[in-house]
């Protein structure tokens, strides 16, 4: 009998203890997963920078960004078509150009966060989304790529760098629309884009002709990734966005400043990159991962993935980082307006400018 009522009392204090254990496990919530869902394309930022980033965001913060990385935006425009009546897949961020953050703000798909970052005004007077809705680290802007075992690169202006290309191969371009656009806009002109119309123009066709010439001599050509032809010595220099700048490395690259007109403000458009929130997204947690951006990780991760940082630092890495850097410092930019006509005919006149140019060389 007494072992009986042992049994029974034993029994019983199991029950409170789970019982207890139940309830307390109801009153005190576990410890919330902080994850954020990011999307990027490796043509806007270089991978391993990204990675690095990613890396240290977990480390110093605890919030989990689980990265698909697409290798150009016409991919990444497809996979946000493929997310129709699959909400639960959506990103919370979408690292990009602000010019792409306006089409998304245009559509009501990005939200806002409560506390903005106190970006720069000259950022959020030209782009007001900027610290609200899209949080930028750095800019991409046109440089000139040099390989110093054939050229000191030392051209005073866009004339003295075209003089330079002879008869040999010796200039490179990737994009003929946004170099002519870059040396237009110097004088103090926008491009529309259309090249009918924009040809009217004596300035901006005088421009042409200088590159159309070059192009009839053999001294400039247009290649896409310019920057590896310098890298391997077949081209003395191209005229390349900074981001394909990120991960080249060489005793005999540098990097400068493009070139502008004799006689023109060193003024360069620029598309600002950085992080979208887009609509739905965690914006608790992602003004934590802004906040921690603004530290300084979103400038190093600029550095790294050849954007000119906003907020100066003390450069680490090769010769290229520190020299762009250097450069930018200097640099008088102004970000692209996404809604002028260039931008959205840039790939059209970029076309036209290669077939005009390819029936030279």
């Amino acid at each position: 009998m007494k072992h009986g009522w042992l049994r029974l009392a034993i029994l019983l204090i199991a029950v409170g203890l789970c019982a207890g254990m139940f309830f307390y496990t109801r009153e005190t919530p576990l410890p919330k997963t902080e994850m954020l869902r990011l999307w990027y394309a490796e043509s806007d930022c270089d991978s391993a920078a990204m990675e690095s980033l990613i890396t240290r965001c977990r480390k110093e913060t605890n919030i989990q960004l689980r990265a698909t990385a697409f290798a150009d935006e016409e991919k990444l425009g497809a996979a946000f078509e493929g997310l129709t009546g699959r909400a639960f897949e959506a990103p919370d961020l979408l690292f990009c150009s602000h010019v792409r953050a306006a089409r998304f703000e245009e559509s009501g798909g990005l939200a806002e966060a409560a506390s903005p970052l106190p970006v720069p005004e000259t950022l959020s007077d030209s782009f007001p989304a900027a610290g609200r809705s899209f949080f930028p680290i750095g800019s991409r802007l046109p440089v000139l790529l040099v390989n110093t075992a054939l050229t000191d690169g030392s051209y005073e202006n866009f004339e003295a760098l075209l003089a330079a290309a002879g008869e040999a191969p010796f200039l490179g371009c990737d994009c003929a629309a946004s170099l002519l656009y870059a040396e237009a806009a110097a004088k103090g002109i926008r491009l529309t884009g259309d090249a009918a119309f924009d040809m009217k123009d004596g300035q901006v066709s005088a421009l042409y002709n200088a590159l159309a010439k070059a192009a009839f001599h053999g001294g400039f050509i247009l290649r896409e990734r310019a920057a590896d032809y310098v890298r391997t010595g077949q081209l003395a220099c191209a005229v390349t966005m900074s981001t394909t700048l990120a991960g080249l490395a060489s005793k005999d690259l540098d990097v400068r400043l493009l070139p502008l007109p004799t006689e023109t403000d060193a003024r360069y458009p620029v598309e600002l990159m950085g992080f979208a929130l887009l609509d739905g997204a965690d914006t608790e947690v992602s003004e934590r991962f802004f906040q921690w951006l603004w530290t300084g990780s979103g400038a190093e991760t600029a550095l790294a993935a050849g954007m000119a940082p906003f907020q100066q630092i003390d450069a680490k890495g090769g010769v290229l980082v520190k020299r762009l850097d250097a450069a930018a410092r200097n640099a008088a930019i102004y970000p692209l307006d996404p809604d002028e006509p260039w931008v959205q005919n840039r790939a059209a006149l970029d076309k036209w400018l290669r077939e005009a140019l390819d029936l030279l060389a």
